[in-house]
């Protein structure tokens, strides 16, 4: 079996949560090619999807820092960020998160879990300004865009009291 045949049986295993025979495919891959991004983003998002999250951080990191194309990059700064938050490093979360969006401002789910990195660190303001904006810019649903002024406008004024 090639490396590329065991990736996609192991992406198969994921969709179908067999994460124990996912790991086992990842893992031979890994032994065959220890530097390719997606070997090690497909297990660090296995580990992920098992909650063991203190597991995916160095997959993460090494794919990462290998590279990966550009839709995988963007969920691997997710993952990252978030699995760090998850783990109570805040500031490697933040530090993850900003590196990301910095690399792709536009992705939203970036901004998501940036805010809840925001939240953990305490910059509550900040947080809930940067959830409203996202909801407001991804959202359809047309009661709540029949406030989207009002929202746009409160959203960096959380704490303002008008008397």
């Amino acid at each position: 079996m090639s490396l590329a045949e065991i990736v996609v049986q192991a992406k198969t295993y994921q969709r179908n949560k067999q994460f124990e025979k996912a790991e086992q495919q990842l893992l031979q891959a890994l032994e065959w090619e220890q530097n390719n991004g997606e070997v090690n983003y497909l297990l660090a998002a296995n580990c992920d999807m098992q909650g063991l999250e203190s597991q995916a951080v160095p997959y993460y990191t090494k794919a990462i820092e290998l590279g990966l194309k550009e839709e995988d990059l963007k969920e691997a700064y997710v993952g990252l960020g978030s699995t760090y938050r998850t783990l109570g490093n805040y500031v490697e979360s933040e530090k993850t998160l900003t590196e990301g969006l910095k690399r792709f401002p536009d992705y939203k789910p970036l901004h998501v879990f940036y805010s809840l990195t925001l939240y953990n660190l305490g910059n509550y303001d900040k947080a809930m300004e940067r959830l409203l904006t996202s909801l407001l810019e991804t959202t359809a649903d047309p009661d709540l865009q029949g406030f989207r002024n009002a929202l746009d406008y409160y959203a960096p004024r959380l704490n303002q009291v008008w008397t």
